[in-house]
């Protein structure tokens, strides 16, 4: 890591010795026997405009780490420097709930699983016009044109978005994810190996469409 050269991009993330363990419960008074380290002292950073690909053996806590990033799961300590604006980078491990929501939109994540991470019982439009209104973007027939415009840049037909996921294969399910994530237009985008579930056919196009989107976004 410490090879790596730093240009006059700034530091879009800083992680300093992020650690989660899960605490082991054991007997009917759920004595502390010991602790499950999922993640041990990671640190890493990453650049405006960079990706940086995390490699590890199943289990070593990689989906772990980037959930902890993003305080979908709360770390046991450390440090997440995340610039929110040049000059204004806040601590993500130490904010509370009222505190870390305007960044909701600004850190996003594309799942694993295409299957499950889409709620079945949604259209498209209610799926990735989701984060839209939330984060009070757009509404209306604003918000349905941002959605199209979203099907359309991962090359999903316009039209589709009164359909449900369960209309679509594995791949198209995965770009149905992206166009969510990119929904707010975020700074950070974390991939939680978003291609390991689809078939082999797909994964090279999902990769090209994530290295295009990049680009443009």
């Amino acid at each position: 890591m410490e090879q790596r050269v730093l240009t006059e991009r700034p530091k879009l993330l800083d992680v300093r010795g992020l650690y989660k363990y899960f605490p082991i419960y054991r007997g009917l008074l759920r004595r502390h026997v010991g602790d499950v380290k999922a993640v041990d002292d990671v640190s890493f950073y990453i650049l405006e405009g960079e990706t940086l690909g995390l490699v590890g053996e199943s289990g070593c806590g990689k989906t772990t780490t980037g959930r902890c990033i993003l305080r979908g799961i709360e770390p046991s300590g450390g440090q997440v420097l995340f610039m929110r604006a040049p000059g204004d980078v806040v601590d993500i491990v130490g904010l509370d709930k009222r505190a870390l929501a305007p960044l909701r939109r600004d850190m996003q994540m594309i799942f694993q699983d295409p299957y499950s991470s889409l709620n079945p019982r949604w259209t498209l439009l209610e799926i990735v016009g989701e984060p839209l209104e939330v984060n009070n973007i757009a509404k209306g027939k604003e918000l349905e044109d941002r959605v199209a415009t979203l099907l359309k840049r991962v090359g999903l037909r316009p039209e589709y978005m009164r359909r449900y996921p369960h209309a679509f294969s594995g791949g198209e399910r995965q770009r149905i994810g992206i166009a969510r994530a990119l929904a707010t237009q975020p700074k950070l985008v974390i991939a939680d190996e978003p291609v390991s579930a689809l078939d082999v056919s797909v994964r090279a196009q999902t990769l090209n469409l994530l290295q295009d989107l990049q680009e443009e976004f």
